[in-house]
């Protein structure tokens, strides 16, 4: 379970500075890199607040039915 006070903070984190909160969408992102060898990649462009889909977007690694799971 995960410390609610930390999770309290990150949330006012990526509330006022708009990031996004991560979660399903990044989980499923990091398994797609992780399937392409770009975990190191994708943490980077995440870590400058770059959006999930879009950094696996930009490099052509986004198939239809892994779209389709971000909005489900």
């Amino acid at each position: 379970m995960k410390n609610p006070v930390m999770q309290l903070l990150l949330d006012l984190f990526h509330f006022f500075f708009g990031g996004e909160r991560c979660g399903v969408q990044d989980r499923i992102g990091m398994r797609i890199a992780a399937r392409h060898g770009k975990t190191e990649d994708y943490k980077k462009a995440r870590r400058q607040n770059m959006r999930a889909l879009e950094v696996l977007d930009r490099w052509g690694l986004a198939e239809e039915e892994e779209i389709k799971k971000y909005y489900d």
